[in-house]
């Protein structure tokens, strides 16, 4: 390790006492003219001496004029320089500083150690440092250009991007608007169903004169939404229209008769029966007029009653053709039609006897 004293130091002019003393003696004259100096350039004393001493030091760090040394002898020169500079600020301020120079990339170098004597002394002395230091100091300079330039060539490495296999996708169902347009349906048939009685009907959504099939007809049709199937509605729209029927303000409301194109005589309401005509004589009694025995007549006044059950299809009633005798008197029912007829003052035969 190159250093500015090997060993025990030697001695050097600048110690001598004499030497010191007419220095000393030359630095008072030069600060006694540089007071001179400001006062002519009507300047203060501070700033004078601050200019002189940065001339100074720029002379120290500046190579010597014309010298055509190597880049070598160069370093050398401004290491020695600076190793000088330290000893002199250990003399005027008492201050002790060492310094190390090492170059990571050169194998065959061993470092330079630099500052006051008290510095050196202590890097030689101290526990793994010396030339030992100096080759550990090498080596991690070393480590850490080669992390350096590692993560300078990652940065600048630009990255080939993944390899992702494109995949369809298939699109989820909407659940909001397919789950509103299913309530619109169903509540509207519903209530169609309920309206009219018959158990297939559905709704008419291109045209609603066509509900008169059923014997009913839609009241209160959301004003704005289109006469078309809840389908090609939006979600707004089929909100108004389960909202309106939801609050009845839109509603089914019955004619008449539901209506059947095919064949009239057979409705499709098993509320509703086929039309006949009755007379006095629709149908037969005779089997009520067998005479009754003495001994179960109480009086002449004794009533009897009989039913008989008429067939869906045979029997129709209505307020024009339903017209009977007074002594007959005739009760339907929307399941089971029957005739309760009042058979008193018929008057009453013995059973022929047989021969």
């Amino acid at each position: 390790m190159t250093s500015l004293g090997i060993g025990k130091e030697q001695e050097t002019p600048f110690e001598d006492e004499l030497f010191l003393e007419r220095l000393e003696t030359l630095y008072d004259r030069s600060l006694a003219e540089l007071r001179t100096f400001a006062e002519r350039e009507s300047r203060p004393f501070e700033e004078v001496r601050k200019c002189m001493a940065q001339r100074h030091c720029k002379y120290l760090f500046e190579a010597e004029p014309g010298s055509t040394s190597s880049k070598q002898e160069q370093k050398d020169n401004i290491l020695r320089s600076t190793s000088h500079t330290l000893e002199s600020l250990q003399k005027i301020a008492g201050l002790q500083a060492f310094f190390l120079v090492v170059n990571p990339f050169d194998p065959e170098d061993k470092g330079f150690l630099g500052g006051t004597l008290q510095g050196r002394e202590f890097w030689r002395g101290h526990r793994g440092c010396g030339e030992a230091g100096a080759e550990a100091f090498k080596a991690q300079c070393l480590k850490a250009s080669e992390e350096r330039t590692r993560s300078s060539y990652v940065a600048s490495t630009p990255v080939p991007a993944p390899n992702v296999q494109k995949t369809t996708v298939v699109p989820r169902q909407k659940g909001p608007a397919s789950s509103l347009k299913r309530d619109v349906y169903a509540s509207v048939r519903n209530a169609i169903r309920a309206a009219s009685g018959v158990r297939n009907a559905e709704m008419k959504w291109s045209d609603h004169s066509r509900l008169q099939v059923y014997g009913i007809r839609l009241e209160g049709w959301p004003a704005g939404v289109p006469v078309t199937n809840p389908s090609t509605l939006t979600v707004a729209q089929n909100q108004q229209v389960l909202e309106a029927l939801c609050t009845g303000n839109m509603y089914f409301t019955r004619t008449g008769e539901p209506q059947d194109s095919t064949n009239p005589a057979a409705p499709s309401d098993p509320g509703t029966f086929g039309r006949v005509e009755l007379s006095d004589n629709s149908f037969d009694i005779s089997w009520a007029c067998e005479e009754i025995p003495d001994d179960t007549v109480e009086s002449s006044s004794s009533f009897a009653s009989a039913s008989y059950s008429i067939p869906q299809q045979d029997l129709t009633l209505t307020s024009r053709e339903a017209t009977l005798p007074s002594p007959f008197i005739v009760s339907t029912h929307e399941t089971q039609p029957t005739a309760v007829i009042d058979v008193e003052g018929i008057p009453r035969k013995r059973p022929r006897s047989e021969t």
